[in-house]
């Protein structure tokens, strides 16, 4: 059989039962790495994803049958995609593009070093355009290499700011009470004048309620998150919460 160092997909799953039964984030993994590994020998820098299956039954690899060379191609087809579609490899150039070719990117080489592919993979969905334009760079470059504490912290810390400034309070206002002091109904700067009581109260509560339930946990250190999803979630909340003082 082919040795280790020779293809990275073969030094993982022996066998094409064992590429089949791997989940699908790992064999994208292994792809990336088999590309990244196979481009940087300057003999042949650039590769298909027809090519990688074709390998994968040369003579030093996997015992060759129809059904297996078809199963192979299949996942190594969706993986070469997920690839692709998150920008982990791209075209070397707009003629060899069109022709299946491609390279690992600078962000595919990035990932591949990473331990955390799963969550650069999640992370790669997302565009800054997603979320609200005063998302400050702090959070989005926070989110963008997996600190999502500090992601949404500061997320949430321009909402505060925004807040208070437009309500005209002090530095010593912050957190949840200075929510309240802002949106209390009848009184607060930034309620919804226009709005009955009881909307301006919920109003007063989502505030006061994110900045207790996500944003203070993070400023006190309480769990951290490890999943991208979740963290743009908040962000996305946090966004939320900028419109409406926007609009205030």
């Amino acid at each position: 059989m082919r040795r280790p160092d020779n293809n990275a997909i073969i030094a993982q799953y022996p066998g094409p039962e064992q590429l089949l039964a791997a989940p699908a984030s790992e064999v994208e993994r292994i792809l990336l790495r088999h590309i990244i590994e196979y481009c940087r020998d300057g003999m042949h820098p650039m590769i298909t994803r027809d090519s990688i299956s074709t390998g994968l039954f040369d003579a030093n690899g996997y015992p060759y049958s129809a059904q297996a060379r078809a199963d192979v191609q299949r996942i190594v087809g969706r993986a070469w995609k997920a690839l692709d579609d998150s920008g982990f490899i791209e075209e070397p150039d707009p003629d060899n593009g069109k022709n299946g070719y491609r390279v690992p990117s600078a962000t595919g080489k990035e990932v591949c070093a990473s331990t955390d592919y799963v969550g650069a993979r999640m992370r790669s969905k997302f565009t800054r355009e997603m979320f609200h334009p005063g998302l400050p760079d702090a959070a989005w470059n926070a989110f963008t290499v997996g600190d999502y504490d500090t992601a949404v912290f500061e997320a949430f810390k321009s909402v505060e700011v925004a807040v208070r400034t437009k309500g005209n309070f002090t530095t010593t206002d912050f957190g949840a009470p200075l929510m309240k002091k802002a949106f209390e109904p009848n009184t607060g700067p930034l309620r919804d004048k226009a709005a009955p009581p009881a909307r301006q109260k919920a109003r007063c509560d989502l505030f006061t309620g994110a900045f207790g339930e996500i944003r203070n946990p993070k400023g006190h250190n309480d769990p951290t998150i490890t999943d991208a999803l979740v963290a743009a979630e908040e962000l996305m909340a946090a966004g939320v919460l900028r419109r409406i003082v926007d609009n205030a």
